[in-house]
Order: structure tokens, then C-alpha cells, then sequence
């Protein structure tokens, strides 16, 4: 089960964030990146699957400077959701990345080691989180955008791992051998591309969840965990 937070950041706000802690501890550090929809029910299933795991894990609200909550994924609150996410301040949501990380690193429950998960929108974050922030790992489930950043791949200083469906409309398969040709031979890097499996594969319930895909996933992430 979430509980609700705020997390301060560098230039004075109360950024807010839903936490769910293991029973025991300490452990890594989770912080994920949400969907443009926000912190949905299905959000909170996956954070308290961490957390079961051993792991602390933080989901921030991202929007909160702009049009904050959770939005649905029809009509119009679908359309507010993209317009939200196609005007946000990439460089700004880094620098409250960056203050949601210590503060995770911060946490008596939190054993030091950090991992930005970053699901759709979420992705770009968890790579730029690798190549900015410092983090001990970073995992990308049918991230976007992270073809518009390459020009940062020599600065990638953690272990990466990115998964995406190969009938992706949203994560284009040239993007992806982009990805492979600036990153893909660095150490700790793995692109796991699934045939067949189209965007939002972690979505449970959803039209495209993918089991199968999902499952190989959560088990990456957790290894990287484990590991970490």
C-alpha cells in the first residue's frame, strides 16, 4: 500500500510523490517514472510489487508544476494528458529527478543504492538519469524519447536496461538501432526487443499487456536490483 509524500526540491517547492516501503530493510531504492497519465491504480500494484521485493519505491508526480494528477486515458482527459506531456520542461524534470534521488538515497529504509525505472514518458528519464544523476542503475520499460539524447551516450555511468515491443508505434524500430549503435556495446547495457509485442506491455489489464514480455522485464529489473 502507497502513502503520500512531498519531497522538497532545490529551489524550494514541495514536489509530491507516493512511497511504498518494504517490511524489511534496508534495500535499494526504487524511483519510477510514470506514464504521461500519472500515478495510476496499476502504478501502485507495481510499486508495492518492489516493495515486496525488499525495495524502497518512490513514483513521483511529475506534472505537479504544471497540470498536476492522475488523468484518464480516454477522450479528453487522454488529450490533456499529451498536451501536458508534449509542453513539459524535460531539463526542469531532470533537476526534480535529481532531488527525488537523494532523497531516496536519503531514506533510513534505503540501503544507498538508487534505480530510476521509467515506463513510456518515464523513459528518457531513466536514461538521462544514468548519464546525469548518478545513479546505480536505470531500466526502461517501452520508454520513449531516448533517441533525442544520444549525443549524452559517452556519459551513461550505470547499468542499463531497456525493454521494448518490436510493434511499438510510439518507440519506432529505427530509434531503437539509434539506441543499439550509441549505447548498445557499452558494459552494462541490455535492449531487449520483444516481437510482437506492442506499447504499454506492463500494463495490466490493458488491450496491449504483454505476459510474457512483462515477466522478462520485472525479472531484468530485479537482477539489476540484486546486483546493484
Amino acid at each position: 500500500m502507497t502513502d503520500s509524500i512531498t519531497i522538497a526540491t532545490a529551489d524550494g517547492g514541495a514536489m509530491p510523490a507516493e512511497v511504498s516501503l518494504p517490511k524489511g530493510g534496508p534495500g535499494a531504492a526504487i524511483v519510477m517514472v510514470p506514464p504521461i497519465f500519472g500515478i495510476e491504480p496499476g502504478t501502485r500494484d507495481i510499486m508495492d510489487g518492489y516493495a515486496a521485493e525488499g525495495c524502497v519505491v518512490i513514483t513521483p508526480e511529475m506534472f505537479w508544476r504544471t497540470v498536476p494528477g492522475t488523468l484518464g486515458r480516454e477522450g479528453e482527459e487522454q488529450a490533456k494528458a499529451r498536451e501536458r506531456s508534449d509542453n513539459f520542461d524535460v531539463e526542469q524534470g531532470v533537476k526534480d529527478l535529481a532531488d527525488v534521488v537523494a532523497h531516496a538515497r536519503s531514506m533510513p529504509q534505503c540501503n544507498g543504492k538508487v534505480i530510476v525505472f521509467g515506463y513510456c514518458f518515464g523513459g528518457r528519464f531513466a536514461y538521462l538519469a544514468g548519464t546525469r544523476l548518478g545513479v546505480d542503475g536505470a531500466v526502461s520499460f517501452h520508454g520513449v524519447a531516448m533517441g533525442q539524447h544520444l549525443d549524452e551516450a559517452d556519459k551513461l555511468a550505470c547499468p542499463l536496461s531497456i525493454h521494448v515491443g518490436d510493434s511499438d508505434p510510439v518507440v519506432p524500430m529505427d530509434e531503437i538501432e539509434a539506441v543499439k549503435a550509441a549505447i548498445g556495446a557499452k558494459p552494462g547495457v541490455e535492449i531487449r526487443v520483444y516481437p510482437g509485442v506492442g506499447h504499454g506491455f506492463t500494463g495490466k489489464g490493458r488491450a496491449n499487456y504483454d505476459e510474457r514480455a512483462d515477466s522478462e522485464s520485472n525479472a531484468a529489473a530485479l537482477a539489476m536490483i540484486a546486483a546493484a
